[in-house]
């Protein structure tokens, strides 16, 4: 019984290595790597969490569906960033106009986008998207060099989990996705999530092939999905005006977004009162059409959703 016991706790603590990265360390070596993009193109820099391939096989299958598209991706363990980042500066020094630069990241790979990033921003360079999945709670805050910022996460999982702040600095597009409804969300299958994957895929085509300059100012939003309805990722929110009759039924159908999503970001019930101009978040992706009605100026971040 003692040396079952003893083969069974050295088949747990290996495990557990897997699960924590300490395999991982060896991947910056043995892993294989897409070959270099040529300069005057986009570039999609992934990275795995602390479980390498183990733990964050998602990335690999999104990096493999980036490559398919015709659009240059990479995919790095998450102690590997500074590299690649030094690989983006130069890119983007030989062709800012061409060069878009697009990071994603699992878990701990979530975090290293955001290093990455910081290294940047002290380069002038900016980062057109990040998408992290399900960061630590350890992440730092979004640099102002960020233009649009995603992060899917689930507040309930012991690994991960990380609710990401924008900086004080921060004016580009931000959205914060909370899955903690969806109980069998754990750390490892969010990032093979076909329909956040999908999204995400979608996002960076955009950017990559036709990008985008939105009118009007982007307001942060941090929202909740229910588990009854389709999980759709916004980029940001729109502030708008409320004109006389208006309801949030109303204003959410005439921005075509749930009315869930329009009453949760203002922190309002469905049937809350409305008054003529008063100020209304609504959540939107960068490449919708100008809004019918005339936008706010002021950028007011919003607090953390419960």
């Amino acid at each position: 019984m003692s040396r079952l016991f003893r083969i069974s706790a050295v088949v747990l603590f290996a495990a557990t290595l897997t699960g924590c990265g300490s395999f991982s360390l060896f991947e910056g070596y043995t892993g294989s790597f897409a070959p270099p993009a040529p300069p005057n193109s986009g570039q999609v820099y992934l990275f795995r969490g602390m479980g390498g391939q183990v733990m964050s096989r998602g990335m690999d299958m999104l990096g493999d569906k980036i490559n398919r598209a015709g659009i240059k991706a990479t995919v790095h363990n998450h102690l590997f960033w500074y590299e690649p980042a030094t690989d983006a500066i130069e890119r983007y020094k030989r062709d800012p106009q061409h060069s878009p630069i697009i990071l994603v990241g699992h878990s701990a790979g979530a975090d290293a986008t955001l290093y990455f990033a910081r290294r940047l921003k002290e380069e002038n360079v900016p980062v057109a998207l990040i998408v992290t999945f399900d960061p630590t709670r350890k992440a730092p805050d979004v640099p102002s060099n960020v233009e649009r910022f995603v992060n899917l996460y689930q507040s309930l999982n012991f690994f991960g989990g990380g609710h990401i702040s924008p900086a004080s600095n921060f004016r580009g597009h931000f959205a914060s996705v909370n899955l903690k409804k969806y109980w069998e969300v754990l750390h490892v299958n969010l990032v093979k999530m076909e329909a956040l994957q999908s999204a995400v895929f979608a996002k960076i085509v955009q950017i990559t092939t036709l990008p985008t300059s939105p009118q009007g100012p982007a307001v942060p939003i941090e929202y909740v999905v229910p588990r009854d309805v389709e999980i759709e990722v916004w980029d940001s929110g729109m502030p708008v005006i409320a004109e006389s009759g208006d309801t949030l039924k109303s204003i959410s159908r005439r921005f075509a977004a749930p009315l869930w999503a329009v009453a949760q970001v203002n922190r309002m019930s469905e049937n809350a009162a409305v008054k003529p101009g008063q100020r209304i978040v609504v959540p939107r992706h960068i490449e919708s059409i100008a809004p019918p009605a005339p936008p706010v100026t002021s950028y007011m971040p919003t607090t953390t959703a419960q």
